[in-house]
């Protein structure tokens, strides 16, 4: 189920029946995120945004990987067919798959373990998403630009920090690069 809410900003517009409460809300979509739902109700944490000039897949690492592995887990099939549909009707260039980790480890080690993230994320593409055609670079940035805290205020471990930070990201360029 997707539901759109309107920001803060939205401005009503009157309708036409001036006896009705109903009210239709007239604002402009910026960003949109779509999480897809399997049959259980658990996110699979596929999230698209889309600009003029590329669209962003962000994939959670824990739904591709099991933690501190590099080989893809049954259950990214779905997920990893999903963002080759979307690839395969967006992408004009190349195609750029980063991977990170979480800050636990050696930054040696986590450096190669989210390369050979995106390495398989692009072999499955390339195999199993039918974009044997499209061209792909694929890098690996270890715990380097988090998005969320690896660690609490205090100090302590943030485990969902980490978890938020294990994670595969998907640039499509629009235009030819």
């Amino acid at each position: 189920m997707l539901a759109i809410v309107a920001p803060a900003h939205a401005q009503a517009a009157p309708s036409a029946d001036s006896q009705s409460k109903t009210r239709d809300l007239v604002f402009n979509v910026r960003d949109l995120v779509l999480k897809v739902e399997d049959m259980g109700g658990k996110i699979e944490s596929l999230e698209v945004k889309e600009t003029p000039t590329e669209v962003r897949i962000d994939l959670a690492a824990d739904v591709l990987f099991d933690f501190d592995k590099a080989d893809l887990l049954p259950k990214a099939q779905q997920t990893l067919s999903q963002a080759a549909g979307i690839i395969r009707d967006k992408a004009k260039g190349t195609v750029r798959i980063d991977g990170y980790t979480d800050a636990k480890g050696s930054e040696a080690y986590n450096q190669r373990l989210s390369e050979r993230r995106a390495m398989a994320v692009e072999t499955w593409f390339k195999t199993k998403g039918n974009l044997k055609d499209l061209s792909f670079v694929t890098q690996g940035f270890g715990a380097k630009n988090p998005v969320a805290p690896n660690t609490k205020p205090d100090g302590s471990d943030d485990p969902e920090g980490r978890q938020k930070n294990r994670r595969v990201e998907i640039i499509i360029q629009k235009t030819r690069s």
